[in-house]
């Protein structure tokens, strides 16, 4: 289910940041202080969030916490190294996988650093729902732009 066309995105941009996503699918933000979350789903129980970090931890920090809280709650949780780039910066990156339900679960979470900001874009979902969705993810969080860095 790759984005085939611009036609159907939309464009996100508020809080610092820009990306496009499915316009079909819905968009939800959630503000807590100063941190923000950006979710965007379709059907099922797939998503894509960003979660925006005033503080701006550290990327590695932000992602090593996030390993271990799945790592906390799916004890079969298998943790692997990867590449990647986020807002167009090289990103800590890690793919997570876990059973729950006995359904496969994947996520992929990359985080970077920026001097007003930090990101976290993670995407989550079972193996047989990221095989239709998997593609758009990946174009959503290349799509992820910081304002005050490409004005």
């Amino acid at each position: 289910m790759a984005i085939e066309s611009s036609e159907c995105l939309t464009r996100y941009e508020g809080h610092g940041v820009l990306f496009d996503y499915p316009g079909f699918w819905e968009l939800t933000e959630e503000v807590d202080g100063d941190d923000v979350l950006l979710t965007v789903s379709a059907d099922g129980a797939c998503f894509w969030a960003l979660r925006i970090l005033r503080e701006c931890p550290r990327a590695e920090e932000v992602v090593t916490s996030c390993v271990e809280a799945f790592q906390e709650e799916y004890e079969d949780t298998e943790v692997q190294i990867t590449k990647g780039t986020l807002a167009t910066m090289p990103a800590v990156c890690r793919e997570l996988q876990f059973y729950c339900f006995e359904l496969l679960n994947c996520v992929t979470l990359s985080s970077v650093r920026a001097s007003d900001m930090s990101l976290l874009a993670w995407w989550q979902g079972t193996d047989h729902e990221l095989t239709d969705v998997r593609s758009v993810f990946e174009q959503i969080s290349q799509s992820v732009r910081i304002l005050s860095l490409h004005g």
